[in-house]
């Protein structure tokens, strides 16, 4: 393929608007793919473009070539910062398709001004690359590479570095094992990650553009940012980028050969408008920095790449892009990781099923304490602490369960007494719990409020929702169950000859929808999370004042909606509210001993060694500080995981994860 040397005259055929422009000061036959490489100090910037058959050209912040790979076919090309080794080291990381050899190339980026780009590994794929998007999860430091073929078939993989090459940290029988594939349609012509928000990008050349999440322990239902004319904005989309800008803003820019570049808000897609750059005959390639973008025109006899300013992109389109951010800034701090020490087997029903546990401790023999969760679509679990499942109690429709333990009935006997919100038939079902091979056993309520085809307390909340059980100072179990409308019961238990009396004692109220509640029984206060909205507090004596107080608002950062389960761990010397920030996979600390100060947040992250998966978008969370035995000394913590996968990363139906106490206290210090 012929390369060209630009010249005065070639360089004055690009456009009056280009003049202010940086060019790339080399041309190619065909230009495929670009990604922009910048670093840490944002002071040196690399424009890395795939030639097809002419390999790759490396361009630095002024457009001249510092660098040419030649001897390959190079298509799709993206860049990432910071994959870590084992041991600490980082390599900013660069990845091109190599559809000759059936392989995605990756390379090391120095940033050297002779040779940038060093290889570090190939990638073989079951398909041919056609194109290829880097992503990492902000949160976990994980990183992924998809490509796609030309068939409409996409193939993502979980990536290593072992201090000296990339590969694939999924294998099989010594094989790298994708951890997602599918066919996504037609024609595909580009894709991108947003690390952020975890969403996978993919457009479809003649359809339209696909989203769906990024993390394959965190896989949306698809759905589709915007389709071609005459039921969209688009007409032929070619490629796609993303704008990045401070405080979760930015937009999406797509190279349509029929409607120039079209821009969309990355968080809410709306469509924000389009525009053409004179001198530039098509929209094919685009790529974003955190300080302009770089164009493709490939229409020229000279095809090269060229640079918009923020400026002109204002001018030409009325978007203003400020604040603007490379994707190594992405990286959400203040966010410990800690990974999951075991699971749950996964429970039977799939979508959205699982939900919130709970624990009954054994204290003859500790070690054989026993999970109870709940299934929404068909009862209550008892699983061991290895996540075995003892029992399956089928019936209703529980949403969250809760425990007392040492609970007095009529005749002096002591009994473990759990509650659930069962939204089959409005009510509160009543159970005990035992140590025998079927230790979930129903406890009929036969007097107060009782539904009248069943044993169960029948509630008036517009539908039952989330629940949790206190012990008031006299030792009366009480029951709290919240409904969608936001009225919250508390009922009084007691129990006589095996049988449950529920009286409502108190309603109380939260603007909206809550689910997730909590109560203190040192301090008799009642935690409520309103989901949207912020962590309330109120007395939990059934004679205490039914005005609650915002404890904690959801602020975007340590607490983003939904606020899902909250739970307590306390020992002598610690006081703690955890809260699931659903919004974010992460799980908020604050301290009660402290005026509830809030302390950390930490994530639940996989072990592929141990072959258990991290914990996103969490329901229901359970901590508990008694010993429970040599394997959890201090403890453990529960959290339903929604996006649950297996060992090869296959999707199962949901399930719990079980995290140490001792790894999570390790990073709240």
């Amino acid at each position: 393929m012929p390369r060209f040397q630009h010249t005065l005259l070639a360089t004055a055929l690009i456009s009056a608007s280009a003049a202010h422009a940086t060019i790339t000061s080399t041309s190619y036959e065909d230009i495929a793919d670009s990604a922009v490489w910048q670093s840490k100090d944002a002071k040196q910037s690399l424009l890395i473009s795939t030639l097809e058959g002419d390999g790759i050209a490396v361009y630095d912040a002024s457009g001249q070539e510092v660098q040419h790979i030649e001897g390959i076919e190079a298509l799709g090309a993206d860049v990432r910062y910071g994959l870590r080794s084992k041991d600490g080291q980082k390599i900013d990381l660069v990845a091109v398709g190599l559809p000759d050899e059936d392989v995605i190339a990756f390379y090391q980026i120095n940033g050297k001004a002779k040779a940038p780009l060093t290889e570090v590994g190939r990638l073989p794929l079951e398909i041919t690359p056609e194109g290829v998007c880097l992503g990492k999860n902000a949160t976990s430091g994980d990183m992924f590479v998809a490509s796609y073929d030309e068939d409409g078939n996409l193939v993502q993989y979980k990536l290593k570095f072992d201090g000296k090459q990339v590969s694939s940290a999924i294998q099989h029988d010594g094989k790298p094992t994708f951890v997602r594939a599918m066919n996504v349609g037609g024609e595909l012509s580009g894709c991108a990650m947003d690390d952020e928000t975890n969403t996978l990008y993919v457009a479809e050349q003649n359809v339209g553009v696909w989203v769906y999440g990024a993390d394959p322990e965190n896989v949306k239902d698809r759905a589709l940012l915007d389709v071609v004319a005459p039921h969209g904005q688009l007409e032929e989309i070619e490629n796609l980028d993303i704008v990045y800008q401070a405080h979760g803003k930015g937009a999406i820019v797509i190279a349509d050969e029929g409607q120039g570049f079209v821009l969309y808000d990355r968080v809410s897609h709306e469509f924000l408008g389009k525009f053409d750059i004179e001198g530039v005959e098509e929209g094919k390639l685009v790529s974003a920095s955190s300080q302009q973008l770089w164009i493709g025109n490939t229409e020229l006899d000279e095809p090269v790449y060229q640079t918009l300013s923020w400026a002109e992109l204002e001018t030409l389109s009325g978007y203003k892009a400020e604040n603007t951010l490379s994707p190594r800034e992405l990286e959400i701090k203040g966010v410990e990781l800690v990974r999951a020490h075991g699971e749950t087997k996964a429970v039977d029903n799939d979508g959205d099923a699982a939900d919130d546990p709970a624990l009954w401790y054994n204290a003859e023999s500790p070690k054989d304490s026993l999970i109870i969760a709940t299934n929404k679509k068909g009862g209550l679990m008892a699983y061991d602490l290895q996540g075995n499942e003892i029992q399956y109690l089928e019936g209703g429709k529980p949403n969250n369960v809760d425990i007392r333990q040492d609970v007095a009935d009529s005749e002096g006997n002591t009994i473990a007494l759990a509650a659930a919100s069962n939204r089959k038939k409005n009510t509160v079902t009543l159970y005990t719990i035992d140590g025998s091979s079927t230790p979930i056993k129903p406890l009929p309520a036969t007097q107060g409020t009782v539904h009248p085809e069943a044993s169960e307390l029948l509630s008036s909340v517009d539908e039952v929702y989330g629940l949790c059980m206190s012990r008031g100072e006299d030792g009366t179990p009480y029951v709290f169950v919240n409904g969608k409308d936001g009225h919250i019961e508390q009922w009084r238990i007691s129990v006589h000859n095996g049988e449950a009396l529920g009286k409502v004692v108190r309603t109380l109220n939260v603007p909206s929808q809550p689910e997730g509640c909590v109560v203190d029984d040192r301090t008799q206060t009642l935690y409520v999370g309103e989901e949207d909205h912020a962590i309330w507090a109120f007395d939990a004596r059934e004679d205490g004042s039914i005005e609650g107080k915002i404890f904690a608002k959801v602020d975007g950062q340590h607490l983003v909606d939904d606020i899902e389960g909250l739970t307590l761990y306390q020992t002598n010397e610690q006081n703690l509210l955890i809260a699931s920030s659903q919004g974010n996979n992460t799980y908020a600390a604050f301290d009660l001993n402290d005026q509830g100060k809030f302390v950390k947040s930490f994530a639940i992250i996989g072990d592929d060694e141990r072959g258990t998966d991290g914990a996103t978008d969490t329901d229901g969370i359970h901590a508990v500080s008694q010993n429970l035995g040599d394997e959890f000394p201090r403890g453990l913590f529960l959290a339903q995981d929604w996006n649950n996968i297996d060992r090869q990363y296959k999707s199962e139906n949901q399930n719990f994860k079980i995290v140490d106490w001792r790894d999570i206290q390790a990073v709240l210090k």
